[in-house]
Order: structure tokens, then sequence, then C-alpha cells
């Protein structure tokens, strides 16, 4: 069974981590980390996020996931 109350977490964060004018490689690497922790922890509902399917998000997870492209 999977951690879909970490969405909520996942998205507060990347909200503030998409503000930041910190520059979207590093936006990413921090989004990067953030969800491979979450996904350590058994979050699997990646697809409930409000910011699934925003462009950089995608990103991170295809590279997490590269299976997710097919």
């Amino acid at each position: 069974m999977g951690w879909c109350s970490g969405t909520e977490i996942f998205d507060k964060t990347v909200a503030v981590i998409l503000a930041m004018d910190i520059g979207e490689d590093n936006q990413k690497r921090i989004i990067r980390a953030l969800a491979d922790a979450m996904e350590d922890h058994d979050w699997d509902c990646q697809s409930d996020s409000r910011y699934y399917g925003h462009p950089l998000i995608m990103e991170v997870f295809y590279e997490l996931h590269p299976n997710w492209r097919d």
C-alpha cells in the first residue's frame, strides 16, 4: 500500500521550490531528491500531484522512471 497522503507534502514543497529564483537546474535537482526520498518511503501517488504534467516535474519523474515514457 502506498503513501498517498505524501502528495500534499510533495505539492506544498514543490510550490515553494518553483517560486524560488534558483534556476531550473537547481529546482530540478531538489525536486528529484524530494521525489526520490518520498518514493523510498512508499509514495506512489505521483499522478495525484497538482504538478503532475508540469514540464519540469515530468522531466524529474521520467529521469526517475524512464519506462513511464512508454
